[in-house]
């Protein structure tokens, strides 16, 4: 997407942790036919699936750059969406950028990072001149969580998702439980990536985390989204989810647990649940977690956000799911997508790319 948000870059969705291509079935739509959001553009066919991709903007479909029947990569450009007065050099421009962050990204990559004393393991796409984006995931979960979005949102940057203390392939310490204490080891394994300029962006935990980071990094910081972040809803954490989730040590209560994360309870795949039992098996995550939960997620959640709010500078997005079961909606201060639980990045992926991404090249 182009600074002035005149040029949107349709690009390959991922639908699926193994998912790393797709091939371009048919286009749905002819250069020079108006789109609308929700519209069909085109068809992908993956391995395991075909599906189709639909517009998140509206205007006018200027340029293909895929063809039917060619394969792209996940996060690759497959067409160029403007209005009538774009140029054709302003789409060269764009296309020939859009192109080389993603041959220079090659996919995903990760790597380990010291954070006060915790190695740390960072996944992360793209590249580019463009400030780098910075991803916290939530509770329980991993780097993973952005799956659906990351590569799409490394389009002429570089895109770092990291593992939080505690999750996935990061030390443990349940000694690193506060919120301060993980902002903390968490900005120094951002420090570590990068000494300029930033952007940030978490979900739920992590949401929280990314704010008092905000607050912390100052004018570094050029925006900062939150999704569904502990602390701003419109209630406490559910009880229901933690203690559940904290609780489970077969597939059944898990599956439970993580029902609660999605508005479409069919999503949560077996998959999910072997994941999250799992990362609670690796030795001291269980006493991590509880330790974690109960100075993070409880009624103190809300501690502090007030203050950190008045600390930051830089342009603030928050959404959040009509159906959150996790953290309600608060009343005022969010886009809320209908349709949607705990988990945007995941049940709305085009939809929170496109958004972010807006919100990214605006701040820019």
């Amino acid at each position: 997407m182009t600074a002035d948000n005149r040029i949107r870059i349709v690009t390959m969705p991922k639908w699926g942790m193994t998912m790393t291509e797709g091939k371009v079935s048919a286009w749905l739509k002819e250069p020079g036919d108006p789109v609308e959001p929700g519209e069909e553009l085109l068809e992908v066919e993956t391995e395991k699936i075909a599906n189709a991709v639909e517009a998140q903007e509206s205007g006018v479909l200027r340029r293909i750059l895929v063809q039917p029947g060619q394969t792209a990569p996940c996060g690759a450009p497959l067409a160029l969406i403007a209005e009538a007065d774009v140029t054709e050099a302003e789409l060269d421009a764009v296309a020939e950028g859009a192109e080389s962050a993603v041959a220079e990204g090659g996919g995903l990559s990760t790597a380990r990072v010291d954070a006060g004393g915790l190695s740390l393991r960072v996944t992360s796409a793209g590249g580019g001149e463009g400030a780098p984006l910075i991803l916290l995931h939530g509770f329980g979960s991993d780097a993973g969580a952005w799956m659906f979005v990351q590569e799409a949102l490394a389009q002429g940057r570089a895109v770092h998702a990291i593992d939080l203390p505690s999750h996935g392939d990061s030390d443990v310490d349940a000694g690193v439980a506060t919120l301060e204490a993980l902002a903390e080891r968490v900005g120094a394994a951002v420090d570590a990536l990068t000494d300029g300029p930033l952007h940030l962006a978490g979900h739920s935990l992590g949401g929280r985390i990314a704010l008092r980071l905000a607050a912390r990094r100052g004018k570094r910081v050029r925006s900062l989204t939150l999704i569904a972040p502990a602390g701003m809803g419109g209630g406490p954490v559910s009880r229901d989810f933690v203690d559940g989730f904290l609780r489970a040590d077969k597939r059944r209560p898990m599956k439970e647990a993580l029902r609660l994360l999605v508005a479409d309870e069919g999503a949560v795949t077996s998959e999910m649940v072997e994941r999250a039992l799992a990362a609670k098996r690796i030795d001291g995550a269980q006493e991590a977690l509880e330790a974690i939960a109960a100075a993070c997620l409880g009624d103190n959640a809300p501690e502090g956000v007030a203050e950190d709010r008045a600390a930051i500078s830089a342009p603030v997005l928050v959404l959040w799911g009509a159906e959150d079961r996790v953290i309600a909606p608060p009343a005022e201060g969010a886009e809320v997508l209908e349709g949607v639980g705990h988990l945007p990045q995941m049940e709305a992926a085009s939809r929170i790319a496109a958004r972010m991404a807006r919100h990214l090249e605006g701040a820019e």
